[in-house]
């Protein structure tokens, strides 16, 4: 059967989306010189499940490491290699600085706990990591990730039947990537930003993860997801690198679990607002400059959307 040509204004409308998702790569994806391991190593199979109360500590050795043949116990020396600075060691102000700051009533920057100071370090240098096709860990989380999304859409007899998908492939667009090899979208904050997509489809109740899925997937309002999952990513890393969470977290838990929670509550915000305010692909910046305006206000407003209390997030999206 012959296809209907499509008239003039639908026409019109494909090309300036086509325009615009093009575009997308240039947002927030700054800094692709970060992109600087070499990889050469065979790949292995991955061992562990990453849950998101999982420690970053723990995470940390699999992600660097240029294969998954390694465990957490033999990695004592990947650890010893990030030379975490203590936080009480990064005050270089002089003595007299000091009494000026005292008598003078200067505000003194916020003082992390080792715990807090170390996530934060980690964090960062995650984002200096770039997808490695040997990684089996790399490989468990996109695998997840795909799963997780896809069967947000499934029925129960479905579900049953889902197998992991092929690395390369038209499947990938399905779940918010770019192109068919997904691992390209990973520039600007590396494999930081692939653990915070993974972790954002486990922190989100089935519910509404659902509802933000069928959103980015349901057109002429679709949005890729990954990508906007990556930019978030991008947001927060930036403001972790001004200090603006340095007065969060606790030495028993670190920054970590703060730091995936408010991805997670930023993308639960984007989809709210893309929902509510009838938003196109074209809108998604002035989205982000949103939630840039409430992490450096207040970031734990956003962290209410998660409170199963709340009422917002579920009367927008459900």
């Amino acid at each position: 059967m012959e296809s209907v040509p499509l008239d003039d204004e639908e026409e019109a409308w494909r090309k300036e989306r086509l325009r615009v998702l093009d575009e997308w790569c240039e947002i927030e994806l700054k800094g692709t010189d970060a992109l600087k391991m070499d990889v050469t190593r065979e790949p292995g199979s991955p061992t562990i499940a990453v849950a998101p109360e999982t420690s970053l500590e723990y995470l940390y050795p699999l992600l660097i490491a240029s294969s998954s043949t390694t465990f957490p116990e033999d990695t004592s020396n990947e650890m010893r290699e990030v030379n975490v600075i203590s936080p009480e060691s990064s005050d270089t102000r002089s003595t007299f600085n000091r009494i000026l700051d005292v008598c003078l009533c200067r505000p003194v920057k916020t003082q992390m706990s080792p715990k807090v100071y170390t996530d934060k370090t980690l964090i960062m240098k995650l984002a200096d990591v770039p997808y490695n096709q040997q990684n089996g860990t790399h490989w468990l989380l996109l695998s997840d990730y795909f799963n997780n999304v896809s069967r947000a859409l499934m029925t129960s007899n479905e579900y049953s039947n889902v197998t992991n998908p092929a690395r390369v492939g038209a499947h990938w667009v399905t779940v918010g990537f770019q192109s068919a090899t997904p691992h390209t979208d990973f520039r600007g904050c590396g494999v930081l930003g692939l653990l915070q997509m993974h972790t954002f489809t486990q922190r989100i109740p089935s519910n509404i993860l659902r509802s933000i899925v069928l959103l980015a997937t349901t057109e002429p309002t679709d949005f890729p997801l990954a990508v906007v999952s990556i930019n978030i990513t991008s947001l927060l890393l930036t403001q972790l690198k001004k200090g603006a969470f340095d007065g969060f977290g606790n030495e028993n838990e670190g920054l970590y679990p703060f730091f995936s929670a408010l991805h997670a509550a930023s993308m639960a915000r984007f989809c709210s607002i893309y929902k509510s305010q009838k938003c196109t692909l074209a809108n998604t910046q002035t989205i982000f400059s949103e939630i840039t305006r409430q992490l450096e206000k207040s970031p734990l407003s956003l962290l209410m959307l998660l409170n199963p209390s709340n009422d917002e997030l579920i009367n927008t999206l459900l």
